[in-house]
């Protein structure tokens, strides 16, 4: 493995962000990891979701997080364009991964694409005054994201994750008929 991939996976990461604190309370249904990486987060999916999708275009880091969750479902795709199934999928996770999206207004329409009516978006990503994690230029906010998503979701709740990151939960508007 190399080094960035041994720090994604180190133990000492839950000292400082530990899904098990804040996932059991928000996971439910069929849930999808856009740019999962080596599947940190993937690994506790598995214990709350019904149904996982892992989603990732690096092949060797999806290996890696098919060994750590056993029972989800693994995609070597870009979160541009998926093979999850039309209005499938009740939450999308994107967990430190948004602020990387190549084209965010790609992922975009397909996060609307495969949620279904009512679904979740839920965001945990770094702090924009953390004092380490990615450059701080390519770093998104809380209103970042909550303005980005606005034209179809809007703000449910906030919810704590660690002294560097911060937790959101999206929900999809009612559909206008």
């Amino acid at each position: 493995m190399d080094k960035f991939v041994t720090h994604l996976l180190n133990p000492e990461r839950r000292k400082i962000e530990d899904p098990e604190k804040f996932l059991p309370s928000l996971i439910h249904g069929v849930v999808a990891e856009l740019g999962c990486g080596p599947g940190y987060y993937c690994q506790f999916l598995v214990k709350y979701a019904e149904k996982v999708y892992c989603v990732d275009r690096n092949k060797e880091l999806l290996d890696i997080a098919r060994e750590l969750a056993k029972g989800a479902i693994f995609l070597n795709e870009d979160a541009c364009k998926t093979s999850i199934p039309s209005s499938s999928v009740d939450q999308v996770l994107f967990a430190n991964s948004f602020h990387d999206m190549r084209d965010k207004k790609k992922v975009y329409e397909e996060v609307k694409r495969i949620l279904k009516p009512g679904g979740e978006i839920i965001i945990i990503d770094w702090k924009k005054d953390a004092n380490f994690g990615p450059p701080k230029s390519v770093r998104m906010s809380k209103e970042d994201y909550v303005n980005f998503f606005s034209q179809d979701f809007e703000l449910e709740k906030e919810f704590e994750v660690g002294p560097y990151h911060f937790g959101l939960v999206l929900k999809r508007k009612s559909d206008k008929k």
